[in-house]
């Protein structure tokens, strides 16, 4: 993964982002306000041998001797010697195991320094327990190494730091647990992020078609949600994004095979609903804007749109003239918002769509409207749930892919390109459809007429617009 990939998964988790540390938090200061507070008291006590000599010799061994005895010592502060006379002397209802779990009990390295320290919910009586911890240590080494007749002790314990009683509580910690909290939370969202990506297999931006699939990306259309209601970019705006779109679509076709560009397309994506039918009559209506003679075909047998979505006639059509029941010409009819555009409906739904669009007739069809027209664009059944589009690709000059960004997954595609390579057909590139637009895109689109060329002339004024969603509910493809 690069840094620009790792910025862009950051860029597309944003929200999560920024709530999961602002949850850790919220859990971290919860779990503070429901544990109990607890306070530490501490002291010091220091051990030294009671003879004394001039000689250095002899005055390190017995400092010597005195750090070893202090290991020991530290041992015997939680042991029941000490712990129950404590438990006995402040009255306290708990056993000597578990006072002794509160203790804890260090000696600094090369020192003859024991540092005892104690937690409790009192504070009051965490400093009766370690003062009280001290004198009773004390006691026991004295019955374990009593003074000889006529000598003192020989070790002598003195308490250089007597417990005080604490002024604030030692845990919990509210400020290191929220700070934890944040930083946990962080990590969670960043992790969260990472296995949402990697279990969303969706296709979300051209470049995953073409890492996927292996094939060029003809364009992008971006989402416009006043294109649930009306398909055609007439309909909303000639002048914006979407429109662009389509123009960049037809400028690339036109790129594709420069001595040999192809003629007759078939428009086709891997499940329906991902806007091939949408993107068929906006292919059409583009190419006719620059002059061409176009003749858009109704191939989806099984579920027909495009006469309904232009107010055509829906009676007759493709289906007819495979039948033998009309000709050709009897089918055409005019785009009524377009006079080089001629549109073939599909027909009466037949019994076996498979079979009618792979005869002879079929391939004499296609062939006679590329003699009579400049482009021949067919709207065809998706992909992967039947093999109409299949059947119709291999007599095509190439086929169009579309998937929708976002819902279109990436061995869907796969499948789907894999399906015409099978056939032999020609795959011209993927259209990807309801991209999200950028800042970029946006500031250069601007309200306006179109050129001699098709393109949009700009205006003094621009415009923003949303984007887009391929077909209308009513006849998603």
């Amino acid at each position: 993964m690069t840094i620009s990939e790792f910025v862009r998964g950051l860029r597309r988790h944003l929200v999560l982002l920024a709530l999961a540390p602002l949850l850790g938090a919220a859990v971290a200061q919860l779990i503070t306000m429901l544990q109990p507070r607890s306070y530490e008291s501490k002291a010091s006590v220091f051990f030294s041998l009671s003879q004394t000599t001039d000689k250095l010799d002899q005055a390190y061994q017995g400092t010597l001797f005195s750090q070893q005895k202090v290991r020991s010592y530290a041992d015997i502060v939680t042991t029941p010697k000490v712990t129950q006379p404590v438990i006995s002397e402040l009255g306290l209802r708990i056993r000597p195991e578990t006072l002794a779990k509160r203790l804890t009990v260090e000696v600094p390295l090369d020192t003859t320094l024991l540092n005892i320290s104690v937690r409790y919910s009192d504070p009051r009586m965490a400093a009766g327990i370690v003062n009280s911890v001290t004198r009773n240590l004390s006691r026991a080494v004295s019955d374990l190494e009593p003074p000889q007749a006529g000598r003192p002790l020989p070790i002598q314990i003195h308490v250089v730091r007597p417990g005080t009683v604490p002024l604030k509580p030692s845990s919990p910690r509210p400020l290191l647990n929220v700070a934890i909290g944040l930083v946990l939370g962080t990590i969670a969202g960043i992790g969260a992020g990472a296995l949402k990506d990697a279990l969303d297999t969706r296709i979300g931006r051209a470049a995953d078609v073409t890492r996927i699939s292996g094939l060029p990306v003809l364009g992008e259309v971006p989402h416009d949600a006043a294109a649930r209601k009306h398909v055609l970019v007439d309909d909303t705006d000639r002048f914006g994004q979407r429109a662009e779109a389509y123009r960049k679509l037809r400028t690339n076709l036109r790129f594709i095979g420069v001595d040999q560009p192809p003629r007759t397309i078939v428009v086709s994506s891997p499940h329906r609903g991902d806007g091939k039918s949408s993107t068929a009559m906006n292919v059409a209506f583009s190419l006719a804007d620059d002059g061409a003679r176009v003749v858009l075909v109704d191939a989806d047998l099984r579920r027909s749109s495009i006469a309904s979505a232009l107010g055509l006639v829906e009676g007759a059509g493709l289906t007819s003239v495979l039948a033998g029941q009309a000709t050709i010409a009897d089918v055409l009819q005019q785009a009524k918002r377009r006079s080089t555009i001629d549109v073939i409906a599909s027909g009466p739904v037949p019994p076996n769509p498979s079979e009618l669009l792979g005869t002879r007739r079929m391939q004499q069809i296609l062939e006679e409207l590329s003699e009579n027209a400049d482009y021949v664009i067919i709207d065809s059944p998706p992909l992967l749930p039947v093999a109409d589009a299949a059947v119709i690709a291999p007599g095509c000059d190439g086929v169009i892919l579309v998937a929708r960004a976002g819902r279109t997954k990436q061995d869907e595609l796969r499948s789907a390109a894999e399906s015409l390579a099978a056939v032999n057909a020609e795959t011209l590139g993927v259209v990807v459809n309801m991209t999200k637009s950028t800042a970029n895109d946006r500031y250069y689109v601007y309200s306006g007429r179109t050129s001699a060329s098709g393109g949009a002339e700009a205006s003094s004024s621009p415009r923003r617009r949303d984007e887009e969603d391929p077909v209308p509910s009513a006849s998603a493809r």
